[in-house]
């Protein structure tokens, strides 16, 4: 057997090179209807105008939160939170909540219409049953979980009639605590 040698010693400059770190990719904006505007900034992503919007980050991970603010409301059935699946075409230029595509709380939705201020949590789990799970103002919304989404689900907005929805996939900026093992949706590294 051969010796094991240990060291206690904090190691000195110049011991091994630093390795630069590299910071983690961000959940950006994908698909859009055509009349949807999106501006991000450090606080999230700002849609307005009329359709669909879905993030460009497929939810992988096993458990993936993120948040909606609802800013401006429009009317009562113009805006939904949800998750869609790879959208096209005039579907982008719709609203969500189909049950087949996508899944969504909001306006005429089991859930009621979303309201100003409201704080939308959604939580993806691909092993928990319901998959999907909504939160307004950190209260379950339980007669709007989804038991199974199958199909790759994509975070997914629908906007319309001066509606102005913010998204948040940042923890820090998190105004509620993602249930359980949940965490901040993060965005698969591509491997070579």
């Amino acid at each position: 057997m051969g010796a094991t040698q240990l060291c206690c010693c904090p190691p000195q400059a110049g011991d091994a090179e630093e390795l630069p770190t590299v910071p983690p990719p961000k959940v950006g904006m994908g698909k859009r209807g055509t009349s949807v505007k999106v501006k991000q900034d450090i606080s999230g992503a700002l849609v307005t105008g009329s359709g669909v919007l879905l993030a460009d980050t497929v939810v992988e991970q096993d458990a993936a939160y993120w948040e909606v603010r609802v800013l401006e409301v429009g009317n009562s059935n113009s805006c939904y939170v949800g998750v869609a699946l790879d959208l096209a075409g005039q579907r982008l230029d719709s609203k969500l909540g189909d049950g087949h595509s996508s899944w969504a709380v909001g306006g005429d939705l089991p859930g009621g219409p979303l309201e100003k201020n409201d704080v939308i949590g959604v939580a993806f789990g691909q092993g928990d049953i319901p998959n999907l799970r909504f939160f307004r103002n950190g209260q379950p919304i339980f007669e709007a979980e989804v038991l199974r989404v199958r199909g790759e689900g994509y975070p997914a907005v629908s906007v319309g009639d001066g509606a102005e929805l913010l998204m948040v996939f940042d923890s820090p900026a998190f105004a509620h605590e993602p249930p359980g093992r949940h965490v901040a949706i993060m965005p698969p590294r591509k491997m070579i």
